[in-house]
């Protein structure tokens, strides 16, 4: 590990937020998901607002903030999925300038903690089909393709997405 990388590792702080900073997360998670309407493959995480994030969260979603110094650099949603006592995280977002400093793995060991400590089974999220280095980032960090199926986007596009569950999981319930 570089001395930067370890520098930054060390002033990176995750925390649960409440309702009143949805506009910090939804500003993050735009800047990190903008890459999609460049290639154009828009995604629905550009059509969330503050004010859909905070009904949201107001309902039941949580969401995360990643701080690296002054900067909020990262944010997660997740909730509890009932029928597979999983921690399920969507929108994991990481700002272009905070990408390849471990930001996304600090996130999902800060999820398998707050999952572990709620006597859960661990975690799971879906992927774009499409997006093989987000499967590969999630599949180096422990998960595994457990189902494939079609949602409708926020962006009303047909999406093709994975189901991913995190190894031991899988090993558990004969995936």
């Amino acid at each position: 590990m570089t001395i930067t990388a370890l520098a930054s590792r060390l002033e990176t702080a995750i925390c649960e937020v409440g309702p009143d900073q949805a506009e910090i997360a939804c500003a993050v998670m735009h800047r990190a998901f903008v890459e999609y309407l460049a290639r154009g493959a828009e995604s629905g995480a550009t059509r969330e607002t503050t004010e859909t994030l905070r009904a949201e969260m107001v309902r039941s979603t949580r969401v995360a903030l990643v701080v690296q110094g002054q900067a909020v650099v990262g944010m997660v949603k997740f909730a509890v999925d009932e029928p597979t006592q999983t921690l399920y995280f969507s929108r994991l977002s990481v700002a272009p300038e905070a990408r390849g400093a471990g930001v996304a793995t600090r996130i999902l060991d800060w999820l398998r903690e707050r999952a572990l400590g709620e006597g859960l089974a661990g975690l799971s999220c879906s992927v774009r089909a499409s997006e093989a280095r987000n499967r590969a980032i999630y599949e180096h960090l422990g998960m595994v393709v457990v189902a494939r199926s079609t949602h409708v986007s926020l962006t009303g596009a047909v999406i093709d997405s994975l189901r991913m569950v995190d190894l031991p999981l899988c090993a558990r319930s004969a995936c």
